[in-house]
């Protein structure tokens, strides 16, 4: 299936789509600024990499409008529709990497106990592992789909393999706000082993 007919048939509300876009954008945004601190990201940036990122956070909600209907979680569901349906121009491995990617935006984290992460090999677990994480991280950043956060800067200190990320925002005026991404920051810390904070 085409990217295009996926967006077009799984995210059709507006809200949803510019919901998206914007994860799409801050994804890519967040692993451009994170490889300057972090040089095993570089090995990543190439085309075909960067599209799995990008893809995985466009149809990162693609299950939501199916959830109640199949009283599933619309990360698992996202996941299984990529699956079934294959994103066309991405061979077998690139869509299972993309519905993983999916599939851990929220709740549990990667774990070789599932099935579809335990099929990939080490390589491709760890691609997983670091755009997951991301997409997950800038999925809270717009928690209630009200676009409050379009940009970022990042400091590291190395020597406390402490990342600071400061965003435009106020995060302790939204009621919340701090503590769900508090929860999303798990997966990046655990990814780089780092510590993550706020400002």
């Amino acid at each position: 299936m085409e990217l295009e007919d996926f967006i077009k048939n799984y995210l059709g509300q507006n809200s949803l789509i510019d919901h998206s876009m914007l994860i799409k954008d801050l994804s890519l945004n967040l692993f451009h600024k994170l490889k300057v601190f972090f040089p095993e990201l570089k090995k990543y940036d190439n085309k075909e990499d960067l599209k799995l990122l990008e893809y995985g956070a466009l149809l990162h909600d693609v299950g939501v409008p199916f959830e109640k209907k199949m009283d599933k979680s619309h990360h698992k569901i996202g996941r299984d529709l990529i699956l079934k349906n294959k994103i066309l121009g991405l061979d077998e491995t690139s869509n299972l990497i993309a519905a993983n990617i999916v599939r851990y935006h929220r709740r549990a984290l990667p774990d070789l106990k599932h099935k579809y992460y335990k099929m990939l090999n080490n390589k491709d677990r760890r691609k997983v592992d670091i755009f997951s994480s991301i997409v997950r991280l800038t999925d809270a950043l717009d928690y209630n789909h009200f676009n409050m956060v379009d940009d970022f800067e990042l400091k590291y200190d190395e020597s406390s393999r402490i990342l600071t990320i400061i965003l435009s925002i106020n995060i302790m005026l939204n009621i919340g706000f701090k503590e769900l991404l508090d929860k999303k920051k798990e997966l990046l810390e655990k990814t780089l082993d780092i510590k993550v904070l706020f400002n």
